[in-house]
């Protein structure tokens, strides 16, 4: 059993308890996130059980009430838990927004993948996740789920963002021994990355231009991100302003990446062949070419499935420096490494 935590803004499948979500925004708003954790099992990690946290709890009963005699919110519930966690465990938390056509059940299969690949037994440092579910089709019907997915993308990153808001606060806490002096990470996959990029936006007008530093290691993966996205405010070009490190992985024979570029009119890719620039970006930013290690059906979801991948990212985790992280040669021509 892997348990992992999840705020979603998808529509739950019911309004009192409940234990799945569709894939349409929930009907309380774009914005509106709920917060659980999840039980996932099986052999593939295809099985799960989910408790949702009430929004606000009723006030009436001691156990709903915080000590002040305030309610409790739901975001707050799953916060305690995972900085429980991140304190009692000595470990990180780490974020994971998925991509395009991803159902929840998906989604937290990936999340709980992406757990146990980080794991100490695996050989990585231990950590939380943190799963962030927006309403992705989830469909067989490709080229209309692609262009849902897309919008939806876009309207989800308010709702992620105010997410983030509240776990940064959360952790920062009211008082020293409140505080979490543990780090939180971030893996976006696929079209999560174009999530990512409203996300950001977001955060940094509601930051006035002035955001804090919200994340030790960046991950962008395959992402479904125009190839200048580094050159320009409105994309992710402020990304690096709130993470200590950005880590760019890319493969250039992604077919995922090749439709999105030539059936849906998108500019070049960064998850194809990284930044259209990659001398111009900025110190923060590390990009690895995985496009040697990545065979087969996995070419999109390398950072699951690929062990070459996989090893690089938890080396990323436990603090290696990037020039001393073993199987990677740099290019210097294309300021980037190869893994080999």
């Amino acid at each position: 059993m892997v348990k992992v935590y999840f705020g979603t803004n998808r529509k739950p499948n019911r309004k009192s308890a409940p234990d799945d979500f569709g894939r349409e925004f929930s009907e309380d708003g774009l914005a509106n996130l709920r917060f659980g954790m999840a039980e996932v099992t099986g052999e593939n990690l295809d099985n799960y059980e989910i408790f949702v946290a009430p929004e606000r709890l009723p006030t009436n009963e001691n156990r709903n009430t915080a000590k002040d005699g305030n309610p409790v919110f739901g975001s707050t519930n799953i916060f305690e838990r995972v900085r429980g966690k991140m304190i009692g465990h000595a470990r990180d938390t780490v974020i994971f927004i998925h991509g395009y056509n991803v159902s929840f059940k998906e989604a937290l299969t990936s999340a709980a993948q992406l757990k146990q690949n980080f794991s100490q037994d695996a050989g990585g440092p231990g950590v939380n996740v943190v799963l962030f579910s927006w309403p992705s089709d989830g469909s067989m019907k490709p080229f209309l789920a692609y262009a849902n997915d897309r919008q939806d993308a876009a309207a989800s990153g308010p709702a992620f963002a105010r997410g983030l808001l509240k776990l940064a606060d959360f952790l920062r806490g009211s008082t020293p021994e409140e505080a979490c002096d543990h780090n939180v990470h971030l893996v976006a996959h696929s079209m999560g990355n174009y999530v990512l990029r409203h996300t950001v936006q977001e955060f940094v007008a509601q930051s006035r231009g002035r955001p804090a530093r919200l994340f030790d290691q960046v991950f962008l993966t395959a992402a479904d991100e125009d190839d200048d996205a580094f050159e320009h405010d409105h994309k992710l070009k402020p990304l690096p302003r709130l993470a200590k490190r950005v880590n760019v992985y890319f493969n250039n024979n992604d077919r995922a990446m090749a439709v999105s570029d030539l059936t849906k009119g998108n500019p070049d890719r960064l998850g194809d062949d990284g930044p259209r620039v990659p001398r111009g970006i900025p110190g923060k930013v590390t990009l690895i070419d995985a496009t040697r290690v990545v065979r087969g059906l996995v070419e999109h979801s390398y950072f699951l499935d690929t062990q070459a991948v996989v090893a690089d990212m938890r080396q990323v985790l436990i603090g290696t420096p990037s020039d001393q992280i073993p199987r990677r040669d740099y290019i210097p021509e294309t300021n980037r490494y190869r893994l080999s």
